[in-house]
């Protein structure tokens, strides 16, 4: 892990459900020093609206200074501009790992994308030709001069004179003769920063185009991979289908439902779900003493239960679970995956959806075959352009309700 004053860096395995290793979404964003790169990319990610995106300041990739270099710093006269202040072959191998999916000393599971930002960003060829966008943000020198000083003054208490001689030694040289040279390399220029909205706006609405693309051809190659036949795995239950659960799909999949009326079903049925599956929990005999004064020998669990909402789907089983279990702490992970990673044991976890496909039971039971899986009723078939479940429920995100979904790869 790599940090500075306002990054931290974490590495990502990046693996899928089954520790299929896939690339993630590289953005380069380079500009000059007060140029706005920072907040165009924090505003990106607002916009995106994903939920697994590592910043990567080029801030963490100063090389370490020696005795006299820290000296010439304290009196305002190291370059921290030129390009020989950053390690580029440390930059290169972190960002090949997190391209390639390669395990970093911590974990950030599932990186969707990565923005790496600074004055160098497009300045390496080797780090440029690992990027799938490359953006240069081209403020005005005035405006960057001011923000700098603002900047230093008020955040790092430097008084105006050393910032004023560091800028006309050091910054300005450096942006002329290294850094905007590196507009060239640049897919997309904004100018004005984050006051072009517009451009920003487009810059996100291509990457999601991008991300959606990737995420339905990756899903798919894995599910055209999958050799299955009708017979359920040993580890899969399914409720018994009774009259009452039959009557709460019909509600729940009727497009004419009320929302309040489908929330109020969904939230039973993760119920009936969540108690089916707690069946499968390890218990062990426990004496308890009536009000009558009598012995009553009944069941206790071994441990505590834990019950993880699969991001981001998973809210309507976490009130299903507290319900039933009063005292559940719940915590909010990606996928199986990471459990195990955490050496939690594979025949500890009880998987539990409110509805699967013989295709997606039979994934998690390739990939965990000691995995248990819990579901209220199985559909016939998967759509290959949505990868939904069909007959399903849609969208459960269009009722502004969350619901876990079994996919190919168990992502949503």
């Amino acid at each position: 892990m790599l940090e500075h004053k306002k990054n931290t860096y974490f590495g990502t395995q990046g693996k899928s459900w089954d520790g299929t290793k896939f690339d993630c979404y590289i953005v380069g964003v380079a500009g000059g020093s007060g140029s706005g790169k920072t907040s165009v990319s924090e505003r990106i990610i607002a916009n995106l609206n994903v939920p697994w995106v590592v910043v990567l300041s080029m801030d963490s990739y100063y090389k370490v200074l020696t005795s006299e270099q820290k000296i010439e710093a304290l009196n305002n006269n190291y370059n921290f501009d030129h390009p020989n202040a950053f390690d580029f072959d440390l930059l290169l191998e972190n960002l090949k790992d997190l391209k390639e999916g390669q395990p970093q000393t911590n974990t950030l599971y599932g990186a969707n994308v990565v923005i790496f930002e600074g004055i160098f960003a497009l300045y390496d060829r080797r780090i440029t030709d690992l990027m799938d966008l490359k953006i240069f943000v081209d403020t005005d020198s005035d405006i960057r001069l001011v923000r700098r000083l603002k900047r230093d003054i008020d955040q790092r208490g430097r008084d105006i004179n050393g910032v004023i001689q560091q800028y006309l030694n050091f910054v300005k040289p450096a942006f002329d003769q290294h850094i905007q040279p590196t507009v060239k390399n640049a897919d997309v220029i904004i100018p004005r920063g984050l006051e072009n909205l517009v451009a920003i706006d487009l810059i996100t609405k291509h990457i999601q185009r991008q991300l959606n693309e990737r995420r339905y051809s990756f899903r798919w190659e894995l599910l055209k991979k999958i050799d299955y036949n009708e017979e359920l795995p040993k580890t899969v239950i399914v409720l018994e289908q009774t009259p009452q659960l039959k009557g709460i799909h019909t509600i729940m999949r009727d497009r004419d439902t009320q929302r309040d009326d489908f929330i109020f079903y969904s939230e039973r049925l993760a119920s009936l779900v969540i108690e089916r599956g707690l069946s499968e929990v390890t218990v062990k005999d426990h004496q308890v003493t009536t009000p009558l004064d009598l012995p009553y020998m009944g069941k206790r669990c071994n441990e505590k239960i834990c019950g993880v909402s699969i991001l981001r789907a998973g809210g309507i089983m976490e009130s299903g679970l507290r319900r039933v279990v009063k005292d559940a702490f719940i915590a909010a992970l990606m996928a199986i995956r990471i459990l195990l990673d955490h050496n939690v044991p594979e025949d500890r976890i009880i998987f539990l959806t409110l509805l699967a496909t013989r295709l997606g039971l039979h994934v998690i039971s390739n990939a965990f075959p000691k995995v248990k899986v819990c579901t209220s009723m199985i559909d016939p078939k998967i759509n290959e352009e949505t990868l939904f479940i069909e007959p399903g429920v849609g969208n459960f995100g269009g009722k502004n309700i969350d619901c876990i979904y079994l996919s190919p790869t168990i992502e949503q």
